[in-house]
């Protein structure tokens, strides 16, 4: 009878809606138009957002304990989305970087979608960023500001940890102007006079979604990945993930299989030829990779796919799930906290 039960109100939750303005989008379309719903509304209290939304982030730097006053800061480049119309209205970025150079960074990545860093380890001070493609396209094109600010986060995990005693100022040799000379930038990456040479920051991982020919393929359309030689300290990791056009193909053939009568026969083959548990395979394998390398190897890591906007948010979101037990909390939901550092698409 139990089971019975809860079949009835799993059919009533994902049931068609009675009427087309109850769905959640309109309302808030509506809203967002001036007022057109009505005050009554029962979505309405979800379309203002309250004093939890606009300081979450500042909630979330100090419970993962972000060293703002030293090695980040939180820049408001992006207030109003006037950088990144699917990134939040702040971003944490090592101290050193300015906002002019983020600029420059988001010419670089496609649809703007710059490294920025969403989780700290607590305890090891590994940090998880995540951004989109460099669009490289097969004239190898780079861009010193990127480059800088990549390693640079690998850079200021090591200070955060305390390993290395020069400030941000000390650490930020090479000039203001975009042309300065490649062994300028190579030396401050090393942290230039008043730190110690021995000190070398943990390789940072930059775990690429696709798959390596997917990734040389994107270059033909602007895209392209990064080359470790310019990276210096970088290792880059191809997961061979299906795009979301392959994922939604595979998704309407298990809706396919799920809403036919069970041949006890050959139902399993037919799961299997959805390739939909593959696809759930690989996604689990992305996230503990990433778990890895932060928990045990103290290891910084940087997500992205092509255009950072359905592979990354996967990846970064179960990571922090499976790191921290905070988002495993009713305090935390999935559906509250996926819209703030995950693009919305």
């Amino acid at each position: 009878m139990q089971c019975q039960e809860w079949v009835k109100r799993l059919n009533r939750a994902v049931a068609h809606p009675a009427r087309l303005e109850n769905l959640f989008a309109l309302a808030y379309h509506a809203w967002c138009l001036g007022g057109n719903a009505d005050d009554e509304d029962q979505h309405i209290h979800l379309c203002r957002p309250g004093d939890h939304v606009r300081q979450r982030m500042e909630m979330e730097v100090k419970r993962m304990g972000f060293d703002t006053q030293n090695v980040w800061r939180v820049s408001d480049i992006n207030c109003n989305f006037k950088l990144c119309s699917s990134y939040p209205q702040k971003l944490l970025v090592p101290i050193w970087i300015t906002d002019k150079e983020l600029e420059s960074v988001a010419s670089f990545r496609s649809m703007k979608r710059i490294p920025v860093v969403v989780y700290r380890h607590q305890r090891n001070g590994a940090v998880i960023s995540r951004c989109s493609q460099p669009e490289i396209s097969w004239w190898g094109w780079r861009n010193t500001d990127d480059e800088y600010l990549v390693t640079s986060i690998a850079k200021a995990c090591q200070m955060a940890k305390g390993t290395t005693t020069c400030g941000a100022l000390a650490c930020r040799q090479r000039g203001e102007a975009p042309d300065s000379s490649d062994s300028d930038f190579d030396s401050s990456l090393t942290g230039g006079s008043g730190c110690d040479e021995n000190t070398v920051p943990q390789k940072l991982l930059i775990l690429d979604a696709r798959s390596y020919t997917a990734a040389v393929a994107n270059r033909a359309k602007g895209g392209g990945c990064e080359c470790e030689e310019y990276y210096p300290n970088c290792e880059v990791m191809f997961m061979g993930m299906a795009n979301i056009h392959a994922i939604r193909n595979s998704f309407q053939a298990l809706r396919t299989v799920c809403s036919q009568i069970p041949d006890p026969g050959n139902w399993l083959s037919a799961l299997e030829s959805t390739r939909w548990l593959q696809h759930l395979s690989v996604m689990l394998k992305a996230a503990t990779l990433v778990c890895s390398a932060v928990e045990r190897d103290g290891r910084p890591v940087l997500v992205h796919c092509s255009d950072g906007w359905d592979r990354t948010p996967q990846i970064v979101a179960l990571s922090k799930i499976l790191l921290d037990p905070y988002y495993r909390t009713l305090e935390v939901r999935v559906c509250t906290r996926w819209p703030q550092n995950v693009s919305c698409c």
